[in-house]
């Protein structure tokens, strides 16, 4: 086996581990991680059961733990990076199939910065990440130079020197504002932002994953719809260019709920510009 140091974290939401397909697939992994977290965000407690005890079986470390206020993901990925020394770290949601291919691609990677695997959908097995200069990647690609790149959390791998790059710009990995929605995206606009200044990052996408996917569901729930908001508030707020134009697009914003007599999401438009943050994250 090749002599890297693999630490993985699965942030687990509204099941047991025995519902969650990622754990299922990690209970039978073809290889030992250095490190496993599962990290419960609520909203009920669960105890060091079974699947921890055959998880421990399989793997060097493994640690349960129970955040059952909901925390941020951009706090549980900051810290699980912060928290321990690896050469890749890698991020799972509790819904992705984890097959041997990509456990393969894991645990060969060899300077490489970030992995991007094919992200198919479990419900129409079409793929619809990573995305390159707005198109979607279907093919394997060792060398991606692109400075428009972006996919999603689940299956995303990053090197230690993704880690120390942002620890010499004095900058978190993940954007603490964010709390659920947008912390993958302003993840890779912070990566395609240094690409543009000229830092170089060796970014690949040679594996897959079948993940289940919020996009190719037919209807949205509000909650989703409301998580969404708060994204596209943040992006306005820390990621805009232009402040005439961000403060344009925010009265715009504002006053399209207000007409619709939406006051409840207008104050929440309010708010959450003005603080700068997620509601989670203060």
């Amino acid at each position: 086996m090749p002599d890297k140091k693999i630490a993985l974290v699965v942030v687990v939401y509204g099941k047991t581990l025995e519902q969650s397909l990622t754990i299922k697939d990690l209970v039978n992994f073809k290889y030992s991680l250095d490190y496993l977290l599962i990290v419960n965000n609520g909203p009920n407690y669960i105890i060091d059961d079974e699947m921890i005890k055959k998880l421990h079986q399989i793997h060097h470390r493994v640690d349960l733990k129970n955040e059952l206020q909901n925390k941020p993901l951009s706090w549980i990925y900051n810290d699980f990076i912060q928290d321990y020394d690896a050469d890749y770290y890698v991020l799972f949601d509790d819904d992705t199939e984890i097959n041997e291919h990509y456990q393969d691609v894991l645990f060969n990677l060899k300077d490489i910065d970030v992995e991007l695997p094919k992200i198919r959908s479990i419900i129409d097995r079409e793929i619809y990440y990573p995305r390159i200069d707005g198109k979607i990647l279907v093919e394997k690609q060792k060398n991606i130079t692109s400075e428009n790149i972006f996919s999603i959390g689940s299956g995303l791998i990053i090197s230690k020197n993704i880690k120390y790059f942002f620890e010499k710009k004095q900058k978190e990995v993940f954007d603490s504002h964010y709390a659920f929605y947008g912390v993958d995206t302003a993840f890779f606009r912070n990566l395609n932002a240094c690409s543009k200044k000229g830092d170089i990052f060796l970014i690949s996408s040679t594996s897959y994953l079948n993940h289940s996917l919020s996009i190719s569901e037919k209807e949205m729930p509000y909650w989703r719809e409301k998580e969404y908001l708060y994204d596209n508030i943040l992006t306005m707020k820390h990621y805009s260019k232009n402040a005439f134009k961000r403060n344009t697009k925010f009265i715009k914003l504002v006053a399209k709920k207000l007409i619709k007599f939406k006051f409840k999401e207008a104050l929440l438009i309010i708010r959450t510009f003005l603080k700068g943050k997620h509601p989670r994250c203060e």
